[in-house]
């Protein structure tokens, strides 16, 4: 007798870069609100030695310790080490469909420097509202 059960969904989760810990910890809250599963990363270097590629696509650990597919990744644009931009053109390298959310206070001329980097990137400016993640985030 042949199975009548629907293949489940791929596990997703939103990777969250920030050196900042109570906007991971804000943030965490509110997407798991909305029944997002989260990672979180305080460098770029440790997203990036936490991600690894299958099938042209990011894959990350939950907290739980299933495998979950990067669905996108919201970063700041000033973080130690590697900064937001160059991690942008890392994660790129890796998967170009990658929706990426970047946060930043930055002024409009550093991001213009950066433009090319960032193209096909929501830039959210700090501070900003719920909803604006949300809708860059594309969550109901």
């Amino acid at each position: 007798m042949a199975s009548t059960h629907a293949p489940q969904p791929t596990p997703q989760i939103v990777a969250l870069v920030d050196d900042e810990t109570q906007i991971l910890q804000a943030l965490k809250t509110l997407l798991s609100f909305k029944g997002m599963a989260c990672s979180v990363h305080e460098s770029a270097e440790s997203l990036l030695a936490a991600v690894h590629l299958e099938h042209d696509k990011l894959w990350l650990m939950t907290d739980e310790g299933h495998r979950a597919m990067v669905r996108s990744v919201v970063l700041d644009m000033n973080l130690p080490g590697m900064n937001g931009a160059d991690l942008v053109g890392a994660l790129r390298h890796m998967q170009q469909d990658l929706q990426i959310v970047m946060m930043t206070a930055a002024l409009e001329d550093q991001l213009k420097e950066r433009s090319q980097d960032l193209k096909g990137v929501t830039l959210l400016s700090k501070p900003f509202s719920i909803e604006s993640i949300e809708r860059a985030l594309q969550i109901r």
